[in-house]
């Protein structure tokens, strides 16, 4: 009786035992998370300058001005500007007129020599101007790209073809008495005052070319037209 006593007691106690394991087992708790705040990211506005309202010039370079006085260009018939014969208007002993020209003819021709008055040539390369070209008083051989250009500023001065470049040397007016002027000299363009030499062709006369001053030469040896290609 004993034995069985104790025997229930311990079973008992097992109960016991397990029913307290029972009520603490289990998965453990969860701890909680916290929240993740999520954050948005603000844009920063690019500053952006203001458009001017003022246009911005384009830069130009200025055309180089030649050093002394400067022509105000030659007064001459629009319409024979562009290709004409430069001409003295006394015929003198030339029943055909001297006209500015280039010494030598074809492949004798001499760009590098000076200019000399010669019998007129309608139309030959070797005698047609351009006048105000490249600028104003420029006297310009388009067949050679060359200005008429005086050698120096004195007297006597001779003539001859050269690069173009803006020099007073190569800037000339007419004045009203028809004398083709250096300007800022009171030089005029001349033809030398002896009898016409004979050249090249069957009746082709040459006279030298110079810069005399313009109170002392006579008046038939320094006046000029620009007829065009052909004498008047």
């Amino acid at each position: 009786m004993t034995t069985m006593r104790r025997n229930s007691a311990i079973f008992a106690g097992v109960l016991l035992l397990a029913a307290a394991a029972c009520g603490t087992s289990g998965p453990a708790p969860t701890p909680e998370t916290a929240p993740t705040r999520v954050v948005e990211a603000t844009a920063t506005p690019i500053a952006v300058p203001p458009t001017p309202t003022t246009a911005v010039p384009t830069p130009t370079t200025p055309a180089p001005t030649p050093a002394g006085p400067s022509a105000s260009g030659i007064d001459v018939d629009p319409a024979k500007a562009e290709a004409t014969l430069v001409q003295l208007v006394d015929a003198l002993d030339e029943p055909e007129y001297y006209c500015v020209d280039v010494p030598g003819f074809g492949r004798s021709l001499n760009l590098e020599a000076a200019l000399m008055a010669h019998t007129c040539k309608p139309g030959a390369d070797d005698e047609m101007f351009a006048i105000n070209r490249p600028g104003p008083g420029n006297l310009y051989m388009p067949a050679y790209g060359l200005c008429m250009e005086a050698d120096r500023a004195g007297s006597p001065v001779h003539l001859y073809l050269r690069e173009c470049t803006g020099s007073t040397l190569q800037q000339f007016e007419l004045d009203p008495g028809g004398r083709l002027v250096l300007v800022g000299t009171g030089l005029c363009m001349a033809v030398s005052p002896e009898d016409g030499e004979p050249t090249g062709g069957p009746s082709h006369l040459r006279r030298d070319l110079v810069m005399l001053d313009c109170n002392e030469a006579e008046r038939g040896l320094m006046q000029w037209a620009f007829p065009g290609s052909s004498p008047e």
